[in-house]
């Protein structure tokens, strides 16, 4: 059966090509501030406080890309003790990488709404709306489902079928696009949908997916192929 609505995760997916916002703080913090990597551990755990702290209070609600990923820093500062110019300087790191990938997935976006109506489906503090209309990405898009707004987060089958609700084709009909084999590929499929892993070169994990790509430029001929 043809494809005939794509959804598509947000962060690690139009952000970056398959690479969790999660590891690009990291990467970037440790070449920053030169840290082991023993810290990881701790610099994860900051990294999950500051991000369940944004999604409980809203506090990002207004915040573009350059300042959410200034603010997420700050946070992470503030409960491990690092520098703040150092992570700030991380933060800005992020958003360079962030800042071309996303005008990447643009050129490939444009491409796919020429085949199909495209949603999103993602896990986000409050501010994808802000963050989409800087880039100019919200008139592509069908519908945008954000935790925040919808009252689950992925892997809760709940913010599927809000966004499947958007649009009037049968989940058999519609692809769901993601870096998370957990968050994001098994949903989809338990609710039969089809679904592509996005992964970075050399790193596809096998999980049930129906095709792995590393770019959205290979979705793009994946679709048009299906």
């Amino acid at each position: 059966m043809p494809v005939k609505f794509v959804f598509l995760d947000f962060g690690g997916c139009i952000d970056a090509p398959g690479i969790h916002t999660r590891t690009l703080f990291w990467d970037a913090f440790r070449e920053e501030l030169r840290l082991p990597n023993e810290e990881r551990a701790r610099f994860q755990e900051a990294y999950t406080l500051a991000d369940k702290r944004m999604m409980e209070t809203g506090e990002a609600k207004a915040l573009g890309l350059r300042e959410f990923n200034r603010h997420n820093a700050r946070l992470l500062c503030g409960e491990n003790g690092y520098p703040l110019k150092a992570g700030e300087a991380a933060a800005d790191r992020v958003t360079r990488l962030m800042d071309g990938w996303i005008e990447e997935s643009r050129e490939s976006l444009l491409e796919l709404k020429k085949l199909v109506p495209l949603g999103v489906i993602s896990n986000f503090t409050g501010n994808l709306s802000v963050i989409m209309a800087e880039f100019s990405l919200r008139p592509l898009f069908h519908s945008v489902t954000e935790s925040f707004y919808a009252g689950a987060s992925k892997p809760d089958l709940a913010i599927f079928r809000q966004a499947l609700a958007t649009q009037d084709f049968k989940p058999e009909e519609c692809l769901y696009v993601g870096d998370n084999p957990t968050n994001d590929i098994a949903p989809a499929k338990s609710l039969g949908m089809k679904a592509v892993l996005i992964h970075p070169p050399g790193e596809k994990r096998e999980c049930g997916a129906d095709a792995y790509v590393e770019t959205l430029r290979e979705l793009v001929r994946w679709v048009q192929s299906a």
